[in-house]
């Protein structure tokens, strides 16, 4: 009997793909790739999150082949993400200090600051308006960019990249946006270091580049990672959330009536729509059995987040959006040690963005159908192509 294939594609926009519900109870799933070769995929939540924590399991770039179709032939990410200890508490560390809980709070009155702003713009805007555009896409993109301290000319241009090179399906356009990104970084992080700011890069540079303890060849993987996956999961994750308050009457009721249960909202919201669909994968570091699966040295393990999320052993009926689930132990920031490092600071955006834009715009509503949508499938992060709305 022949594989499935993977990536596997969501039949319903709202819901992951139904073949995880399938091989669910089949434990650990051998699936073909589009390369030729094959993976192990675990779609279980309580394998998933193991994996994510399991020293066996490595997340080193260099083991994995051409297992990451995002770059360009012999080319590693090499980010702390992508790395094993003790490698990659060493580098993190370098990083958390711009995202301790004391620093999060810092950026909130800028949050709201740039959140207020483009939320005034909107009603300058003609309707139908594209939310994604006007607002989802706008916030993180300005809020990352000024935590590193890119130009603000500059803000679409990087946003751009950061989808192009996220893409599965237009490798030779991803290659080029990854190469036309590293150029621009190198350049702002030689500008920085000429003229030093207030800003993460310039911190970093000063703080560890200049005294031996970051390697030069360290800092741009570090900082485009930031750049990447600080903005683009973020900006998905503010569009689907406004999405499910448009598309969810008894959400929006009770958010509006209590404007305290946003938290149990942007949790039940990473939980459900788990954007970052097709990016997080392993490689066995050692023989061993995991699950029922015999796995060898070398294999690659696909973890499947969006398949945890919605598992029903350990969210009962995965796919009501459900305000009320009460500890939601979702993976959508992964687990353990390589827990995501900004999960604080996209907590708060999307926490600011949904609370100001339900308050500001209650009666917003789809300026569409649902079926009209465009949703990115073939993507890293999933997420739309755009949200026209009115109110």
């Amino acid at each position: 009997m022949a594989n499935p294939t993977y990536p596997m594609a969501r039949q319903c926009p709202m819901s992951p793909p139904p073949q995880y519900a399938t091989l669910r109870g089949q434990g650990p799933a051998k699936v073909d790739l589009p390369d030729g070769g094959w993976a192990w995929l675990l779609t279980s939540y309580s394998d998933v999150r193991q994996a994510m924590n399991d020293p066996r399991f490595s997340s080193d770039d260099n083991k994995m082949a051409r297992a990451r179709t995002e770059l360009p032939p012999n080319e590693n990410l090499n980010s702390f993400w992508r790395t094993d200890e003790p490698e990659h508490s060493r580098l993190r560390h370098m990083m958390m200090t711009e995202f301790t809980a004391h620093r999060i709070k810092e950026w909130r009155p800028r949050i709201q600051a740039l959140v207020d702003e483009l939320l005034d713009r909107l009603q300058t805007l003609p309707r139908p308006l594209d939310l994604y555009s006007e607002f989802c896409l706008a916030l993180p993109t300005q809020v990352i960019a000024q935590l590193l301290g890119v130009p603000q000319e500059d803000y679409r241009t990087f946003a751009e990249q950061s989808r192009t090179i996220l893409s599965l399906d237009r490798p030779e356009e991803s290659w080029a946006a990854y190469y036309a990104m590293n150029d621009y970084l190198n350049g702002l992080m030689a500008q920085k270091e000429r003229e030093p700011q207030d800003d993460l890069i310039s911190r970093l540079i000063v703080d560890r580049v200049l005294t031996g303890e970051l390697a030069r060849d360290e800092l741009l993987p570090m900082v485009r990672f930031i750049l990447v996956s600080g903005y683009e999961t973020t900006t998905s994750q503010i569009a689907l959330s406004a999405l499910t308050l448009m598309t969810n009457p008894s959400v929006r009721a009770q958010l509006i009536e209590d404007p305290q249960r946003i938290t149990a909202f942007v949790e039940e919201s990473l939980r459900f729509w788990s954007v970052s669909q097709d990016n997080v994968l392993r490689v066995v570091d050692e023989d061993m059995e995991f699950s029922g699966a015999r796995m060898s040295v070398g294999e690659l393990v696909v973890l499947a987040v969006p398949a945890a999320n919605h598992d029903a052993s350990a969210f009962p009926d995965p796919e009501r959006f459900d305000l009320d689930r009460g500890e939601n132990r979702h993976v959508a920031f992964g687990y353990g040690t390589h827990l995501c490092a900004g999960a604080s600071l996209a907590r708060r955006e999307v926490d600011i963005a949904i609370t100001s834009l339900l308050a500001r715009y209650p009666d917003i509503r789809l300026a569409c159908e649902v079926e009209e949508l465009t949703f990115r499938q073939k993507s890293l992060v999933y997420g739309l192509e755009s949200l026209p709305v009115t109110w």
